[in-house]
């Protein structure tokens, strides 16, 4: 009886001792897996390709261009004349020296004709020099009361009449003239309404013999009060104004272009005008010469105002030089679109899939509880989420460390895994650092809150592990950090 008791005391201890192992070791084995592995490969590839930009453009002008606008400005020097004749054997008018002075306006609608629009200023000159005897008869003598024809002799007689114009002249013009040419041709036509801003004669010599011959006493008398001779140049008769009426003047150019610059031209040549109507509105009376003592002779206005002058229209003809510049529009700015080739620096990542076969050997292993109730804790914060490219803490992420801290504190043989992970984006050995620094930020962290750095262990994945929480952008939710309580080496899992 004492054996058989002896033997179930034993049988209950190392049944008791088996319960006791039971709750910490259960069993050891091996699995074989078949697994999937995604292997990465990373290309940088230069890619032709081009960007839009703008720049400015100076588009040139046409400087070869003859036509548009021109200024005109010409200085002539000829000999003119009013353009009239005397009558009388010992009569006759000459010219003189004569300038011209002109600006105008030119468009020319074609490289070669143009019309012109401006102002001239010029004079005419002539000298009218008199001779002859001229008599007037039956006259009547206030002192004797006696009939008598009077005699005036001419001895010398030089008179000047100036005109000093001012026109409008309107013309037809031509030019030619080639850049390899080293002058061109200018020509010009057209009529110039005319008008006299100054007329005026002036006696410069005038001397005359009077005598008076009495039928009665069948007598002449010279060298008395009434008679003999007398200097006409200073008397009040001896200057005056003409009276001369508008003209119109035909005019015409021919000359030489110079080219001095491509905008400016030198005209050498010669010119020549002329009044197409008679430009004398006289009121015309004979020869002669009234004083105080001889009433009865006509008043004097010049030679341009006698029954001897005819009609008038002036004209004068001479050399001119002048400049001719060339309005030519500036070089025109635009703005201009275009591409500009570039060669792009592309990263291509290619995901090939192969199946690996691994072995592993695996221990389950009984987790105490409270070594559970950690892991369920930390389970509720253990993913922290980062920025692109960063791996600083935020107040979010060390609001949920701080709960970790917590948990860890109560339960100090606890241990936990700091895994860090990286979004797809960039390249591998990039993000590799990218998620230990993430790892190792978290790790200081606790740290600094109180945990002892041998309860941590941290590793950085990449972006080798996505994310299956789909709480977040694809990306987003791959830029983490993963905490998890490790026991005896192994994860422990929330049964």
């Amino acid at each position: 009886m004492k054996h058989k008791l002896f033997l179930l005391l034993i049988v209950l201890c190392a049944s008791s001792m088996m319960r006791a192992d039971e709750e910490f070791i259960i069993r050891q084995y091996n699995d074989t897996v078949i697994r999937t592995v995604t292997d990465t490969v990373v290309r940088t590839e230069f890619i032709p390709d081009s960007i839009a930009k703008q720049r400015e453009v100076v588009i040139p002008t046409d400087s070869t261009d003859r036509r548009g606008h021109y200024i005109q400005a010409h200085i002539g020097l000829g000999y003119g004349s009013l353009g009239y004749q005397l009558t009388g054997a010992d009569n006759r008018v000459n010219g003189s020296f004569s300038a011209l002075l002109q600006l105008q306006y030119a468009y020319y609608f074609h490289p070669n004709w143009g019309v012109g629009v401006g102002l001239w200023f010029t004079n005419y000159t002539s000298f009218a020099h008199i001779g002859g005897a001229y008599q007037w008869k039956d006259q009547t003598d206030t002192d004797y009361e006696q009939h008598y024809d009077h005699t005036a002799t001419v001895q010398k007689w030089r008179e000047r009449e100036t005109i000093h114009n001012l026109g409008i002249p309107i013309s037809l013009q031509f030019q030619m003239r080639k850049e390899d040419w080293k002058a061109g041709i200018f020509a010009a036509v057209g009529v110039a309404p005319s008008f006299s801003v100054s007329k005026k004669y002036k006696v410069l010599e005038g001397v005359i013999d009077h005598s008076g011959y009495y039928p009665a006493w069948d007598l002449t008398l010279t060298d008395m009060h009434e008679f003999g001779s007398k200097d006409y140049k200073d008397a009040p008769q001896s200057k005056g104004k003409l009276s001369v009426r508008p003209q119109a003047t035909f005019f015409a150019d021919l000359g030489a272009l110079i080219p001095l610059t491509k905008q400016i031209d030198l005209l050498v040549g010669g010119y020549f005008n002329i009044s197409m109507n008679n430009a004398n509105s006289s009121d015309k009376a004979d020869l002669g010469w009234k004083d105080d003592t001889f009433t009865f002779m006509n008043e004097y206005k010049g030679v341009y105002a006698t029954t001897l002058a005819n009609g008038s229209h002036h004209w004068e003809a001479g050399v001119k030089v002048g400049i001719h510049w060339h309005y030519i529009k500036p070089d025109k700015h635009e703005i201009e679109d275009y591409f500009e080739p570039f060669m792009r620096e592309e990263t291509r990542t290619e995901y090939k899939e192969r199946q690996d076969t691994v072995l592993i050997a695996r221990a389950d292993t009984i987790v105490p509880e409270h070594i559970q109730q950690v892991a369920k804790e930390v389970e509720k914060f253990n993913k922290i989420y980062f920025a692109f490219d960063k791996y600083y803490l935020s107040n979010k992420a060390k609001s949920y460390l701080n709960s970790i801290v917590d948990a860890l504190n109560r339960v100090p043989d606890a241990q936990i895994m700091i895994d860090g992970h990286a979004s797809s984006e960039g390249q591998s050995e990039y993000n590799n650092i990218l998620s230990e620094n993430r790892a190792r930020t978290v790790r200081n962290y606790l740290i600094s809150c109180g945990v002892d750095e041998s309860r941590i262990v941290t590793a950085g994945h990449g972006s080798s592990i996505p994310n299956e929480d789909l709480e977040f952008e694809e990306m987003s939710r791959d830029r983490r950090v993963e905490i998890k309580v490790v026991y005896n080496n192994n994860v422990v899992i929330e049964q």
